[in-house]
């Protein structure tokens, strides 16, 4: 076990029998190779017991195992999770936090999400080419200063919180997530906060000499929902040579069926499909503008004949390519259903908040009460309006009485519908007068809010992301050899809790996991094509000089 050398331990391991979860260990090599030590210098902390990797590993472990709170850790075995990475126990809860604690004082995290970011560009070329850009809520339920209410598209209401903005990849793997807790929007996080990031990082871009040969030819591709339909933007994104690929705004036309042709492809790493598509050519430009662009017109028609319409400036590549990226983008929101509740993504880990600066620009809270007030009265008038318009008289002769009271519910619903209307104007007089936005600073005391998704936070979220594409490539390793590809995460799962034998081979210098036999036949075949993909990257287990060999008791 771990054993004591003045204020730091030295890893050591023993035989060990019936380890709980350590049938974890065997997404150590996927861990490694997504990055989970590559930069551990910058973590370094002198005068600490536990070393740094072992705390990484940690909280990996820990979000594996779906823990996701560092509370969690109680429910554990501590002991013998800490046996199976060579300590006597592994860190408690406030050590874990300590030790987050520094690491975020003394690194620049976003610095290191984006080396990661990078590196996972870099060796999914093929895939970082088209990248995927939603936001996500993450809902506030505290009552001290919360953050502005924005809308939440999965619960239909308006809350607080802060939106979180993911880029991932086709196949739903993050690359990295930037938190706003004052947001302008989808397009203006795009333009200031991920297109120099994106032309510095992403590989394999076109050089400049082939962008001038081939005006057709784009640096790469971003998809987004509706949020991001601008037709000024496309402009301006295509002046760099950025592609993009969206829905349509206002679609209520329906083209020709006899427009419309089966295809058949696949993406990268994906199944092969066959849809139904229509292609026309069309000219973008938002009223009022000068700027113009041309761009293709995609049309999708389902089996029940309902068409959804893609536009996209991506001029070379095939409609069949087109319509299948732009409907791999429910694997974003299948990562986020998928993270929220099994990783906790949205779980806040910390206390802490962080200042706001005050140069900061947001909307005027008066002016959005004053908005709101507008479309309240807007929506009561038109209902009266609504009422008085079906408000007829029969064509055949009534009676005084009730042409009386049809005159007086006449006379009553206009005189409402002219106290509406001066309710209104007055209401957009006084927005006249009221700025759209305004400085943080210049918000009244009262209202003034801080950032609660703090550098910790971030931390620990990175750590899950890694853990979380680790995972995709072990799934992506199985899905081969079994007949339901999409129950692959749910076999890992069994396979992280399952009990474990740890044999250190001094000879040999290996430190051989035996893993034990699954509740499936089946399962333990599957489990052992998992283990010799793991054996043949033959990794070191962090620290120490011993390679990992994974092997099932029976086998």
């Amino acid at each position: 076990m771990a054993k004591r050398t003045g204020t730091s331990c030295e890893l050591k391991f023993s035989n060990q029998t019936d380890l709980q979860h350590a049938g974890v260990l065997l997404a150590l090599p996927a861990l490694l190779s997504q990055g989970l030590l590559r930069y551990k210098e910058e973590f370094s902390i002198n005068k600490a017991y536990y070393p740094t990797s072992s705390v990484f590993l940690s909280l990996a472990i820990l979000a594996l195992l779906r823990i996701k709170t560092l509370s969690g850790v109680n429910s554990l075995p501590s002991g013998e999770l800490g046996r199976m990475i060579g300590l006597d126990r592994i860190p408690e809860v406030k050590t874990l936090r300590t030790r987050v604690a520094q690491f975020s004082e003394i690194t620049d995290i976003t610095a290191w999400e984006l080396n990661l970011s990078k590196d996972w560009m870099e060796e999914t070329p093929e895939l970082s080419a088209v990248l995927y850009i939603d936001g996500h809520i993450k809902l506030y339920y505290g009552k001290d200063k919360p953050p502005p209410k924005r809308f939440v598209s999965r619960m239909r209401l308006s809350l607080s919180g802060t939106t979180d903005y993911w880029v991932n990849d086709a196949l739903g793997q993050p690359f990295f997530v930037i938190n706003k807790t004052i947001s302008k929007g989808l397009i203006s996080t795009i333009k200031e906060d991920f297109i120099d990031r994106f032309i510095q990082d992403v590989p394999n871009q076109p050089s400049d000499d082939e962008l001038l040969k081939d005006k057709y030819k784009s640096r790469f591709m971003l998809v987004f929902d509706r949020e991001g339909y601008s037709p000024n933007f496309f402009y301006d994104l295509w002046q760099k040579r950025i592609a993009i690929s969206t829905y349509k705004k206002n679609v209520k036309d329906k083209w020709d069926e006899n427009e419309f042709l089966e295809y058949t492809g696949r993406l990268p790493f994906g199944t092969e499909k066959r849809i139904e598509l229509a292609e026309r050519g069309v000219l973008l430009q938002n009223k009022g503008s000068e700027k113009k662009i041309w761009a293709r017109e995609i049309r999708k028609k389902s089996k029940s004949g309902h068409q959804t319409s893609i536009i996209t400036t991506n001029y070379s590549l095939s409609i069949i390519l087109i319509g299948l990226y732009m409907f791999a983008r429910w694997s974003q929101e299948n990562f986020f259903k998928y993270m929220m509740e099994d990783f906790g993504i949205d779980t806040l880990v910390s206390y802490f908040k962080e200042k706001i600066s005050d140069t900061s620009i947001l909307v005027n809270p008066e002016y959005r009460t004053l908005e709101n007030l507008r479309k309240k009265l807007t929506s009561k008038l038109n209902r009266i309006k609504a009422k008085f318009s079906t408000m007829v008289l029969a064509d055949t002769p009534i009676e005084s009485k009730k042409l009386e009271k049809y005159i007086t519910q006449k006379e009553e619903l206009k005189t409402e519908i002219g106290q509406y209307e001066t309710e209104i104007q007055e209401v957009k007089e006084q927005k006249k007068a009221v700025p759209y936005k305004i400085q943080f600073s210049e918000l009244p005391e009262n209202e003034k809010f801080d950032k609660v998704i703090n550098q910790r936070k971030h931390f620990l979220d990175t750590v899950k992301l890694i853990a979380y594409r680790a995972e995709t490539a072990l799934s992506n390793t199985i899905k081969e050899y079994m007949s339901h590809e999409d129950e692959s995460r749910l076999l890992l799962k069994q396979i992280y809790k399952t009990d474990a034998n740890l044999k250190v081979d001094k000879q040999k210098q290996q430190l051989v996991v035996e893993i034990h036999s699954l509740a499936h036949w089946k399962d333990d075949r599957i489990l052992e094509k998992l283990c010799e993909k793991m054996n043949q990257t033959e990794t070191m287990f962090p620290d120490t000089n011993l390679v990992v060999f994974y092997k099932l008791v029976s086998s």
